[in-house]
């Protein structure tokens, strides 16, 4: 039998590029070898692309030579902004080559958490209350902007950039002076502050899967999130095994779990994912308020979303379902 080949490709500009390089290994690393050839890629944080064997190439190389070597599917374990927002998406499409995971607009959809919100708030799905702050509203008068801030969301609040992952670019200042401190960083990351009420309760995420070979869109097992140290769920607590306590299935009655799930589902189609997605919530005194939706989440040895397939699905068959399912999805377009 033909072997489907398979690039797995990692690594890239943004700030979660280590990470990537977790998930690409994991992924690389789990791949049923007696049905896939597999070519792990890596993209450097200034954008050259590595193949095994050869000599770093800039993209206007890499992707003749990805043609070359007959690259059937690939796999992307890119996180963040230049692999998770679009960008990278369109250019497979442009160029025919079929990916795993959302397509262009979903997955830009789902990176800025500004509009992504506003998408799902008008469906009818509970987020919570925000105000966006620019730099430029910032740098003319930044008490004007704490002073709003504190009006409407009060303090404690949360403030992120809007288009980052992994907990990157995020603070929960806990008054004014804090909210003054934390600005700067976050506005590092992006020219637009997403600030929002600090809502007190239970963190979940629920992954959703609608694949190929398996029995339509569904969402998996609700997974309880509790950071053991930091205060929330950071980058710290993502990715150090031993930091958070992930309990799955979460220990919720089957009313709050089927909620979650629905709303998982429905945010799922809204922002327009395809695959695979995971929604993070908060629960609000057992009503779920949902956060953001990750249209390629982490796939590490400590990521949720494995965790949570692992109940029904097991990773490498998971992994084969994603590729099946970019496969039949580009024999579509």
């Amino acid at each position: 039998m033909t072997k489907t080949h398979v690039a797995v490709l990692m690594g890239g500009a943004s700030s979660e590029h280590d990470v990537s390089i977790k998930s690409g290994t994991m992924v690389a690393g789990n791949l049923d070898r007696n049905r896939f050839e597999i070519t792990p890629v890596t993209i450097t944080r200034d954008g050259k692309w590595k193949f095994p064997g050869e000599p770093l190439k800039a993209i206007h190389d890499a992707l003749p030579h990805l043609r070359a070597i007959n690259t059937d599917c690939v796999f992307l374990a890119l996180h963040g902004p230049f692999g998770e927002d679009g960008r990278i998406q369109g250019m497979f499409d442009l160029l025919g080559i079929p990916y795993t995971g959302s397509g262009c607009a979903g997955s830009a959809l789902a990176m800025d958490k500004v509009r992504s919100k506003a998408v799902v708030r008008d469906a009818g799905i509970r987020v919570a209350n925000q105000l966006v702050v620019l730099r430029r509203e910032w740098d003319a008068d930044a008490g004007a902007v704490v002073r709003k801030v504190d009006a409407e969301l009060g303090f404690p609040c949360v403030i992120k950039s809007p288009c980052q992952g992994s907990s990157l670019g995020m603070a929960i200042p806990q008054n004014a002076d804090e909210f003054r401190e934390s600005m700067p960083e976050v506005l590092g990351y992006d020219d637009r502050v997403l600030a929002e009420e600090y809502i007190t309760g239970t963190e979940v995420t629920c992954g959703v899967v609608d694949l190929v070979g398996e029995d339509g869109l569904r969402a998996l097992p609700v997974i309880e999130i509790r950071p053991v140290t930091a205060a929330f769920f950071d980058y710290h607590a993502k990715y150090t095994p031993g930091a958070t306590e992930e309990i799955c299935p979460a220990p919720l009655d089957a009313e709050t779990t089927r909620r979650i799930q629905e709303v998982a589902v429905h945010a799922h189609e809204l922002v327009g994912c395809r695959g695979f997605s995971r929604s993070d919530m908060i629960l609000d005194e057992g009503d779920p308020v949902w956060i953001e939706v990750n249209t390629i989440p982490g796939m590490t040895e400590t990521s949720l979303l494995p965790q949570a397939a692992a109940a029904g699905i097991p990773f490498p068959r998971m992994l084969e379902l994603f590729i099946d399912t970019a496969l039949a999805s580009s024999r579509k377009a």
